[in-house]
């Protein structure tokens, strides 16, 4: 019986440790997943001063304001923001186990299809852009959102500029 016993209690311990190992592994990947995504993030704050840079859970939100892509109403970035995209791209070529969803936004102002079209055609100007900065087309995803997810009130001039705009969420790509 003794002997059952203490063959019961080695059995319990090496599953204990086989838990205990493999739990350590993946905390271990998973860790080294937020080294990799918050040194993406402390070079992305560096570079980019015009833009608004956070970690949101274990993903990266880059935020351009309009006025610092687009003219109001169009969807062609603008010539002094290029160099800033540069140095963007150079920072998500650096980090190529991530994917990017950039998603364009509008104000509530105007007809819904013209604002879902031109939230579009800003999202695809923004990854073309950095596509010249040989960023992989594999690695971009657009999406307009037009009006769908102010971050400000519509009812100001001041809350419309902030809805005008288009964000970059940087993913970990899991299949890396």
């Amino acid at each position: 019986m003794k002997r059952m016993l203490l063959t019961a209690r080695y059995c319990l311990l090496a599953v204990i440790a086989v838990v205990f190992m493999a739990s350590c592994a993946a905390s271990k990947k998973s860790s080294s997943e937020q080294v990799y995504m918050n040194n993406q993030y402390k070079e992305l704050k560096n570079v980019l001063n015009e833009a608004e840079v956070s970690i949101i859970k274990d993903s990266l939100k880059v935020i351009f304001p309009n006025n610092v892509l687009f003219a109001t109403a169009s969807d062609q970035v603008n010539e002094s923001v290029k160099p800033t995209f540069g140095h963007f791209a150079e920072v998500l070529n650096k980090y190529s186990k991530t994917k990017i969803l950039i998603t364009g936004h509008t104000d509530n102002t105007g007809a819904a299809t013209y604002n879902r079209d031109l939230s579009e055609r800003r999202a695809t100007g923004a990854k073309q852009l950095l596509n010249s900065f040989n960023v992989s087309n594999d690695r971009m995803f657009t999406w307009g959102l037009s009006d769908r997810d102010p971050v400000a009130t519509n009812d100001t001039e001041a809350g419309k500029a902030k809805n005008r705009r288009v964000e970059f969420v940087i993913l970990y790509d899991v299949k890396d």
